[in-house]
């Protein structure tokens, strides 16, 4: 289904920096708007990190497997923080825990150097009877980016000082194709296949070198620290885990650009708090604060947060929310105003039922 205009203005609003108020009644989509936005801001900002918090477990998994099954998001940037990571339902082999990340980071990796050891094989650098410890290419990390620096990078040179120098750059350049066997190139080849073909090699060197500190790091402890403070770029958790975490957070340095809460109408006023306070408030390299965008996605006419202490309930007026306050205060919201959930006849009767009170309260004044 497509989105409708207002839902195309709350994701337009969502990736511009402040803060943005989603209301909208069960059924209108609340979900897939906040998908879209954190799909937008993963592909629009690739050096920002994104955090994801909801008030309950079964949320966060739902919203998390919806980011999943976009399928636009590498699973390498994706991280889910908690232990209501049992009840996600994903396809993936590992886990999105921080120990199945690590699983699925080194299993990666060493998919990855098998696929550099076959390129160093097809190029003659080394042969299958030369892997081991002996400094081969696809030993570590390391050794395939020494490969990429002093053997992948000098074929391309030498290939593209070969197209320059021919009057036939445009057409067949499989006779001088420097990786024809490991590609299995069936001819013709033009340029631009295989300029498509040196981006493959490249992402495959790339992406080795975000394994590369894993290397180094040795514990469980070490490594899962490394992914969550410089590799995952999409970090999900609930309230109530980041209120658990938050000390363990501010202490590695954990840093992050953009905040998506679902639920907010939910969630008490600290606990929409506590998930602004997981990182220290220093400026960034551009002179002002790191985090740039927040977005509150709820509906404050549904469920108020849970205050059982009568006193702090009916005095300090807990039982609402930061977005419920925001929202009587007259912040500027986006109302979503189509409900796609029901069928037909039952949103007929919901316009009914509307439209009968709207009627009699217009008699009573």
């Amino acid at each position: 289904m497509h989105f409708t205009q207002v839902q195309v203005q709350a994701i337009r609003s969502g990736l511009s920096p402040g803060l943005t108020l989603v209301v909208g009644p069960p059924g209108s989509g609340k979900t897939d708007v906040a998908v879209q936005i954190i799909a937008n801001i993963f592909h629009s900002f690739p050096t920002q990190r994104t955090i994801i918090v909801t008030h309950s477990n079964a949320a966060l998994n739902d919203l998390f497997s919806k980011v999943i099954a976009r399928g636009d998001i590498e699973e390498r940037y994706l991280l889910r923080l908690g232990s209501g990571e049992k009840e996600l339902q994903s396809s993936s082999a590992y886990d999105f825990t921080k120990a199945g990340r690590v699983a699925h980071t080194l299993e990666r990796r060493s998919q990855l150097l098998e696929e550099v050891q076959r390129l160093a094989e097809t190029l003659g650098v080394s042969s299958s009877a030369d892997r081991g410890e002996g400094g081969e290419s696809a030993y570590t990390c390391e050794t395939a980016s020494y490969f990429e620096l002093h053997h992948v990078k000098r074929h391309i040179k030498e290939f593209m000082r070969k197209v320059s120098t021919s009057a036939k750059s445009s057409e067949d350049v499989s006779a001088i194709f420097p990786f024809g066997a490991y590609f299995s190139t069936q001819k013709p080849l033009s340029l631009e296949e295989a300029r498509v073909r040196f981006k493959e090699l490249t992402s495959i060197f790339e992406e080795l070198s975000e394994y590369r500190p894993l290397e180094l790091l040795r514990s469980q402890r070490q490594r899962t620290d490394y992914l969550l403070t410089n590799q995952a770029r999409i970090v999900a958790m609930t309230c109530t885990h980041a209120a658990i975490a938050r000390a363990h957070l501010v202490n590695l340095g954990f840093r992050y650009d953009n905040i998506i809460m679902e639920e907010a109408g939910q969630m008490l006023d600290i606990e929409t708090f506590v998930p602004l306070l997981l990182q220290k408030s220093e400026s960034d390299d551009f002179g002002g604060r790191r985090l740039k965008r927040v977005c509150l996605i709820g509906d404050h006419h549904q469920l108020p947060p849970v205050v059982k202490n009568m006193a702090f309930q009916r005095y300090c007026h807990l039982d609402q929310s930061l977005f419920g306050r925001l929202i009587r205060l007259g912040f500027p919201a986006i109302q979503l105003n189509r409900q796609g959930r029901s069928r037909a006849e039952i949103a007929r009767l919901f316009r009914y039922v509307v439209n009968a009170m709207f009627v009699g309260l217009q008699q009573l004044f």
